[in-house]
């Protein structure tokens, strides 16, 4: 039992000290980053009215902190595992090479955020198959979704962005697919024969940890943009039967009713209303009768006393739709398709909710 005890306190003391190193190191990048993009007004501009109050911003500090006890105390009570990005430091060499896309990219950022129309600038060279709502710079970043250099530098900037607390986020979906694979296990389910669709999977973040942590699940990873795809591939090197797919969201190439879980991820906040609705229709439909849709995006309007920072958002960073994402009833949304609310979980600036189909 000592010994038990002693290992928990090592583990937790790893936890702690690998999450403050990643804080700080994206912290130092954030205010480099801040001083290059400039402020948010324009010197001679006036300040738009705000329609929510400051945030208090003790409460915002606490609420940070409590994402990391929250993950702490799933990863203590066996949710999970401690994840890699905290198990092994990352290579100097990558550290550096990051470091310098990620400062380059910030130019770049300032320049298309200063300049009219900088937020379309990709729709010049997209494809032609791909949705018209999808041939922006969101974010402001250089090529949109549809380059290299775009899906190499992306997890960067998000980490900057949320002040390395991005992972820890993200995990909060973890959590929840991580509860129904052991429901299915406790009817006599084996890993092998659950199938997960982790659907507009990026750069594979949240892919990468449920591969690490069970990695026998049939997957199924989709997204639109073939340069993210090829950055989930490496993300989920430990994959043993996962197959890689470029689809739009609304328009899957999955079988009606096979999937025992679907998981999204920032998604639903860069999608029109109407599309929204669509991705909603296929996720019920490519669902099994019980299936379970795990959904991961920013919290919204009323969820946390942060609500300025959703109103920022979209202007600062070329969010075209997230200010109505805000406003969206997710449950009515879901609902309206026979996904039923069962589980909710907010860390940070994101909330992970579990949808039940019928």
């Amino acid at each position: 039992m000592v010994a038990g005890a002693i290992e928990t306190r090592l583990k937790r003391m790893a936890y702690g000290a690998a999450s403050t190193a990643k804080v700080g190191w994206y912290t130092a990048f954030y205010v480099a980053g801040r001083h290059m993009v400039g402020p948010m007004t324009k010197p001679g501009e006036v300040p738009r009215p705000s329609r929510t109050p400051v945030p208090d911003m003790k409460e915002m500090r606490s609420a940070f902190f409590r994402l990391f006890q929250d993950e702490w105390a799933d990863i203590e009570a066996g949710r999970y595992v401690m994840p890699k990005d905290l198990r092994h430091p990352p290579r100097p060499s990558k550290i550096i090479r990051d470091a310098q896309a990620y400062l380059k990219e910030a130019r770049e950022v300032s320049r298309r955020a200063n300049r009219q129309g900088g937020g379309v600038e990709v729709r010049d060279i997209a494809e032609d198959d791909l949705p018209t709502y999808y041939k922006q710079n969101f974010h402001f970043q250089s090529d949109g979704w549809l380059s290299e250099e775009s899906a190499q530098v992306y997890d960067t900037q998000v980490e900057v962005l949320f002040t390395g607390s991005a992972s820890a986020m993200r995990r909060r979906g973890l959590a929840l697919i991580m509860d129904e694979v052991r429901r299915l296990e406790d009817e006599g389910r084996h890993r092998s024969g659950v199938h997960l669709a982790d659907v507009a999977c990026g750069t594979g973040r949240l892919l990468s940890d449920i591969v690490d942590n069970v990695p026998e699940l049939q997957i199924t990873a989709v997204d639109l943009s073939e340069p993210y795809l090829d950055e989930a591939r490496k993300a989920a090197v430990k994959a043993t039967n996962t197959e890689f797919v470029r689809a739009a969201a609304e328009d899957l190439p999955l079988t009606d009713g096979n999937l025992d879980i679907l998981t999204t991820v920032y998604l639903f906040h860069e999608l029109p209303p109407k599309v929204r609705r669509e991705v909603a229709a296929e996720i019920a439909r490519t669902l099994k009768p019980g299936g379970l849709y795990v959904h991961v995006d920013s919290v919204q309007y009323g969820d946390t006393g942060m609500d300025l920072m959703l109103e920022s958002f979209p202007r600062a960073f070329h969010e075209p739709y997230y200010d109505s994402y805000c406003h969206e009833p997710l449950s009515e949304l879901f609902g309206e398709v026979g996904l039923r609310p069962e589980n909710q979980m907010i860390g940070f600036l994101t909330k992970a909710t579990s949808f039940r189909k019928a």
